[in-house]
């Protein structure tokens, strides 16, 4: 039975860890003291950890929390990041730490951010010249792990996450909303991104990069029309620019099938 530490048991960790505590011997990383509580409950060996941007806590729970077959970095590229490096320097030393540890097999959790808005369908094999600095950080992070000789690495790109308790696009009822209302969508549910997490590790999938993003890619006009009580208003300025991120790897590579295909449906339950 293989050891599975997970970096960030927060919104997405926690309940990944949660599933996966039934089968494994389950280690999870929290920021905060308050919440090594909750952790333990759902049987997941807490530990304090901060990465900041260098992994710190004390000498024991850092070599401890290491001491596994199996890594799984859930740490989110915050967007009011001022320094977008901040998050690169967070992987690099992750990188390191896991380098000269026990670890065999990390699982990174990226972003479809990392994908240039081309006006098409984008997918795995596609070549990336990153449009913004959020996407090309994104991209030289992945490269950090998927080029370390010491471990095989597997990278999930997610897009846009909802589910639960996070609603997208609440915030914009009745507003004015910046871009085009024709643009695309690109979302995932929670329960799909923990449910392909799942199936790389029950299938033991290393050294792939798959797109985690639901079937549907419903119009924002149309997407944020149906939340909050009023419909934003978009101001269309310049060029339509969007992406379409195809899941038909994550599909036929896994056979994963999506618990929530269409972001509207699922909203709308």
């Amino acid at each position: 039975m293989k050891t599975v530490s997970i970096l960030g048991c927060g919104w997405l960790g926690l309940p990944l860890a949660q599933d996966l505590a039934r089968a494994r011997r389950v280690y999870g990383s929290t920021t905060s003291a308050e919440k090594i509580s909750a952790i333990e409950a759902v049987g997941v060996q807490a530990f304090l950890l901060h990465c900041d941007p260098e992994v710190r806590g004390s000498a024991e729970n850092v070599d401890n929390f290491f001491k596994s077959d199996i890594l799984v970095i859930t740490i989110p590229f915050k967007r009011g990041l001022t320094d977008p490096y901040f998050y690169y320097r967070q992987i690099e030393s992750v990188g390191r730490w896991a380098e000269k540890s026990a670890v065999q097999f990390v699982i990174m959790t990226s972003s479809t951010s990392v994908y240039p808005e081309t006006n098409k369908v984008v997918g795995e094999d596609d070549p990336i010249v990153p449009g913004d600095i959020r996407g090309k950080v994104l991209w030289e992070s992945e490269q950090i792990l998927l080029n370390n000789p010491n471990f095989q690495t597997t990278v999930v790109r997610l897009a846009g996450l909802y589910g639960y308790d996070r609603q997208p696009g609440r915030f914009l009822s009745g507003q004015r909303a910046p871009g085009h209302g024709d643009a695309p969508v690109n979302l995932i549910h929670r329960d799909d991104a923990v449910g392909i997490l799942l199936e790389i590790l029950r299938q033991d999938v290393r050294g792939e990069i798959f797109n985690a993003c639901s079937d549907g890619h419903p119009a924002r006009k149309e997407f944020y029309g149906k939340l909050g009580t009023a419909s934003p208003e978009f101001d269309n300025a310049g060029p339509l620019k969007f992406k379409v991120v195809s899941n038909r790897k994550v599909k036929e590579r896994l056979g994963y099938k999506f618990k929530h295909p269409q972001p509207i449906a699922a909203l709308m339950r």
